[in-house]
């Protein structure tokens, strides 16, 4: 077998580890500010690339996978392997977040979607599709007609790394998304630096008058979750709990009382 555990990743090795079953999903626990409970999380790919220590994250085969077009096979792959861990684990009000590349978000999405939701028998509200801001520049007309499309099946709609791009107003404006995700970039500034503070502050009161719900990236600190239960946020997600753990060692979470009997996250209309 060909040894691609040194090399920049190809296409070919890239599908090779799919085949072999090499990738894996963990997933980063997220949780309601105002219970302290479980109550979602992120999916997150890593790889476990033969003669490497450990798992590798994604900064270290998504660039490659997007710039040959692998993205779309295994965003697909791990998009079935959460609604999969949605369906074994059977628990009300618990929401599972994707990402997507850009390449993925295509008119035939939502079908594709909707018909892996309706084979698992998952609710599709328990599925949160994360579109990266950067990636709206790309195409706005058809992200607007696919986010539409999802929601119309019920599905949740991210926008993440909320915050870091050009044209923020222009994007709510136009996407009937259910969720902001404030970078961790503003999580991580917003104790010593003002502005940072201002800022995110002012983009949680906006989502919520917009009747959108925000989850807060990358806390790490008490400090942190107590600015940010201040500022009456949703949901939060960092190290202060849990880094992105293995779907047993969740379950093992969830099994220990880590989501609250009213489920925390309500479907939007």
């Amino acid at each position: 077998m060909h040894d691609h555990s040194f090399e920049t990743p190809s296409r070919e090795g890239l599908a090779a580890a799919l085949r072999n079953r090499e990738f894996r999903m963990h997933y980063q626990p997220q949780l309601c500010c105002r219970t302290s409970r479980i109550s979602g999380a992120e999916a997150l790919m890593r790889w476990a690339r033969p003669g490497r220590p450990g798992l590798e994250g994604p900064a270290g085969f998504i660039p490659q996978a997007e710039e040959s077009g692998f993205i779309v096979e295994l965003g697909d792959w791990g998009m079935e392997s959460a609604v999969r861990a949605l369906a074994s684990w059977r628990v009300p009000g618990f929401t599972i977040a994707v990402n997507l590349s850009g390449r993925q978000i295509t008119d035939s999405l939502p079908g594709k979607t909707e018909r892996l939701l309706r084979r698992a028998d998952v609710d599709p509200s328990a599925l949160e599709l994360e579109i990266t801001e950067s990636y709206l520049f790309h195409d706005l007309p058809t992200m607007v007609g696919v986010v539409r499309e999802l929601r119309a099946i019920g599905v949740r709609v991210a926008i993440d790394d909320f915050g870091t791009g050009f044209s923020v107003l222009e994007h709510l404006r136009h996407l009937p998304a259910t969720t902001i995700k404030i970078d961790c970039s503003f999580t991580r500034r917003m104790l010593q630096v003002e502005r940072d503070h201002i800022i995110m502050r002012n983009l949680i009161r906006m989502a919520r008058d917009l009747g959108m719900q925000t989850v807060c990236e990358g806390v790490e600190t008490p400090a942190q979750l107590e600015a940010i239960r201040e500022m009456d946020a949703d949901y939060w997600q960092g190290y202060l709990y849990s880094p992105a753990v293995s779907e047993p060692a969740l379950r093992e979470m969830l099994a220990d009382g880590g989501v609250p009997a009213a489920p925390a996250r309500q479907p939007l209309s």
